[in-house]
């Protein structure tokens, strides 16, 4: 029974550091360090160095005199040149999302925002939000949110979507059901969709145009999103996946660019995989979509914001409002 507990519980750590990956938190996996795992993974070294600096990945070391820190977590485009090189320079942020971790009270706050939202970019007049990454990077980006939604953002964590395509071929591919027809090219991207309805088992490739795809709108892409991790999560029950640690480790640890140091990433980690699930809130933007953009519903985003992020009271935000309403 012991033993079965112990399973139970490194799966689950294991999860939560990869699927933090997927959301674009960059964290990375602690898991049980090995003299093999240790010669053989860079970045496994690195988190033998922070579990000495942070005392066993302790948040109130990581971040003294800090209650609660928010994070910026971007997914970055890939473009191509006419020779099929890649580049980032300039990309717009293809994923935005805005996490609060609360130490208090062991809470976790996740806000999606539509790439196509309007904003007042500074020095820049109005756009979408999107654009503020190709602008002035993370830092205009986290500007333009602070001044926006009145939120501080402490940190910001950039994924760039190779890292996606290699943490998901590691892993053997995801299964998800597909629920219509998803057919897009996009060349200057290197973005191919080509999905019929019924279940299918995504690699890297397939899987980053399963959660890119919005030719239907940019709040249902979010919804696959979402859907996609949940998938990700039952893939954690195999016990191969720890065969597979130093190299996925290696892979998010080469394709990251973030203010936080690795050791603050890893507390991040192990602290995300001590909350409890129902302390653990994904929400959308309250917004309405238009034609070139999507509009914030302004009254009813700052409300939401000020109980993600600024309520230090002991109860779990309320249920998010489902993504079919707010269209």
């Amino acid at each position: 029974m012991a033993r079965q507990e112990v399973n139970r519980r490194k799966r689950r750590s294991l999860f939560w550091r990869v699927v933090l990956v997927l959301l674009m938190l960059g964290a990375l996996s602690i898991g049980t360090v090995s003299g093999y795992f240790y010669a053989s993974s860079k970045a496994v070294r690195k988190t033998v160095g922070a579990l000495w600096q942070y005392r066993g990945l302790d948040v109130a070391q990581a971040f003294p005199g800090q209650s609660s820190v928010t994070v910026l977590l971007l997914g970055s485009d890939e473009n191509r040149d006419n020779k099929k090189r890649i580049y980032t320079k300039h990309t717009r942020s293809d994923t935005i999302m805005l996490a609060h971790f609360d130490f208090v009270n062991r809470r976790i706050s996740v806000l999606s925002i539509p790439r196509d939202t309007r904003v007042r970019i500074p020095d820049h007049g109005y756009h979408k939000i999107n654009a503020a990454m190709a602008f002035g990077g993370p830092e205009l980006t986290s500007q333009t949110i602070q001044e926006w939604l009145d939120v501080p953002v402490d940190h910001y964590v950039v994924v760039y979507y190779r890292v996606f395509r290699r943490v998901v071929d590691l892993l053997g591919g995801i299964t998800i059901y597909v629920d219509k027809p998803m057919h897009y090219d996009d060349n200057w991207g290197d973005l191919h969709v080509h999905l019929e309805p019924g279940w299918h088992r995504l690699d890297g490739q397939q899987a980053l145009g399963y959660v890119r795809y919005r030719q239907d709108s940019d709040l249902m892409r979010i919804e696959r999103q979402h859907k996609f991790l949940a998938a990700v999560k039952d893939h954690f029950r195999h016990p191969s996946t720890y065969l597979k640690l130093p190299q996925l480790l290696d892979a998010v640890d080469e394709n990251l660019k973030s203010s936080l140091s690795y050791g603050q990433m890893l507390a991040l980690a192990w602290f995300a995989k001590s909350v409890p699930s129902t302390n653990i809130q994904m929400v959308t933007l309250p917004c309405r979509p238009g034609r070139v953009y999507v509009y914030a519903d302004e009254e009813k985003a700052r409300e939401l914001v000020d109980k993600l992020f600024h309520d230090t009271s002991a109860h779990p935000v309320s249920a998010p409002v489902p993504i079919s309403t707010i269209q």
